[in-house]
């Protein structure tokens, strides 16, 4: 027959795997109350006894952590982190060679070195050594434009 400390602690286990399904961590805290609660309950004590410890400590690990939590969310839902070709937007490189609006060169950025097309429309070409701005991207070559000397 099941005591109420394995009851207490099925009921943590649930609520802890729950939190996999649920946004928001809201459920975790719960979960080890009720681990903790399981504990709690070896004392021998009243089921009230038993519930009103699964809230008071569910409340104070969910006061505790909830405030840590909120402001990891907060760090992470500003402006979406660019990655891969898209970080290169804005970064300076240098032409290794030729190019111009019509004709694809390359330019080396950060150690490595990219497809890249001049972005002004006219027979201007960039020669090896320019350096150039990256403007954009367009699939895996870069947009560039001449950097003022």
């Amino acid at each position: 027959m099941l005591e109420a400390w394995h009851i207490w602690l099925i009921v943590g286990f649930l609520l802890a795997m729950a939190e996999i399904l649920v946004p928001g961590f809201f459920l975790l805290p719960f979960g080890v109350a009720g681990m903790a609660t399981a504990a709690f309950s070896l004392l021998g004590l009243d089921t009230v006894w038993d519930i009103a410890f699964f809230v008071f400590v569910g409340g104070i690990f969910l006061f505790l952590t909830r405030k840590f939590f909120v402001k990891a969310d907060k760090a992470t839902s500003g402006e979406v982190a660019k990655t891969n070709i898209a970080a290169l937007v804005g970064n300076v490189g240098m032409i290794t060679q030729p190019t111009s609006h019509d004709q694809h060169g390359y330019v080396k950025v950060g150690g490595e070195e990219w497809r890249a097309i001049y972005s002004v429309i006219d027979d201007t070409v960039l020669d090896t050594g320019e350096k150039v701005k990256i403007i954009a991207v367009d699939g895996n070559k870069l947009i560039v434009e001449r950097v003022a000397p």
